[in-house]
């Protein structure tokens, strides 16, 4: 049944690769390249490979901020495929570099998270979360609810943060700061606020994403600014940990995958896209990684997590330049 399925998925990929004016040919490989976590990853490959037993997948793992660079760096001579991972942001910054398509879910997704040109399909729901050490926050006494309370003095080098430029997280996290702690209702506005925070990071800041929520685990930090669904990942392992959600609100956005543009293997990127935004995979990722699935009709069964209605939430602000946001963020740490 699983075959027929993904044979069905190959030719409606032909015909939409033939109506778009693309030729894309048959290959039997795929080069993924993905900022997602290796549990995560792999669980999306090994699934993959099983549904698709004919296409060998290489996973190219890094940082988004590293990753975007490589896409741009490579756009003469493009050696990936698909990307995965990161926010719309870091998908409009190299537009130039991606291949728009609809897959063949694309009805299926949350609608206000898929883009009118497709040029990256939602994999699942992303909430800026605190992962809090339960241990170390007995000892501090300050209760984290909110932007505002990490500017708390008993806070300063207890906060794990990662380098924006490199970390697609961090700089979404920093765009959830200026658009939450405006004075203005602009993200220009926010940059005080931003300003704050960084000096109770004390010079501090991790080059990665994973860093973070595996420090704070560790009890090298009492706080980190990471995904929700590590820190719900986590709880379920029994670590000692727990989330918070910041009460003046929290930009909702998409972790995301898009096609390559010039990618030796169109075809099986189609594939791969299609299968990552399936009901099958969608449910999986929901079970494994306790992710928030961008499919509508997936329902979230992992526990410990406040429900997507309980959140104070706004849209994604507009207007978002990643660049300019990475580097003024990386002037305010060389002051």
């Amino acid at each position: 049944m699983k075959k027929a399925l993904f044979g069905l998925l190959l030719v409606v990929s032909l015909f939409a690769a033939a109506a778009s004016g693309a030729e894309y040919q048959p290959t039997k490989s795929l080069v993924l390249y993905t900022s997602a976590s290796t549990s995560e990853y792999e669980l999306i490959v090994d699934l993959f490979k099983k549904a698709n037993p004919d296409v060998e997948v290489e996973v190219v793992s890094a940082g988004t901020g590293e990753l975007s660079s490589k896409i741009v760096a490579e756009s003469g001579n493009p050696q990936g495929d698909v990307l995965m991972g990161g926010g719309a942001s870091t998908y409009r910054a190299i537009a130039q570099c991606l291949e728009p398509y609809a897959s063949v879910n694309a009805k299926d997704l949350a609608a206000e998270f898929v883009p009118e040109d497709s040029l990256y399909m939602p994999c699942y729901l992303n909430v800026n979360a605190f992962i809090l050490n339960n241990a170390l926050m007995k000892d501090i006494k300050v209760t984290v609810d909110g932007w505002a309370s990490l500017l708390a003095p008993a806070l300063k080098g207890q906060i794990a943060f990662a380098d924006p430029s490199a970390a697609g997280s961090a700089l979404e996290e920093v765009i959830n700061m200026l658009a939450a702690m405006s004075t203005d209702g602009t993200l220009k506005g926010g940059w005080a606020y931003v300003e704050k925070f960084i000096a109770n990071l004390d010079g501090k800041i991790a080059s990665g994403s994973s860093d973070v929520y595996k420090s704070v685990v560790a009890g090298e930090y009492a706080v980190g600014l990471t995904n929700e669904d590590k820190v719900i990942n986590y709880i379920q392992q029994g670590a000692d940990v727990s989330v918070a959600y910041a009460k003046e609100g929290i930009t909702l956005r998409t972790s995301n995958i898009a096609m390559i543009h010039g990618g030796a293997n169109g075809l099986n990127a189609h594939r791969f896209i299609d299968f990552v935004t399936s009901k099958e995979c969608q449910t999986a990722m929901e079970k494994e990684l306790c992710v928030r699935p961008a499919r509508m009709d997936v329902p979230m069964t992992t526990k410990g997590r406040l429900a997507t209605s309980e959140l104070v939430s706004f849209p994604y602000p507009s207007g978002v330049k990643s660049s300019e946001i990475k580097t003024t963020f990386q002037d305010l740490v060389t002051r």
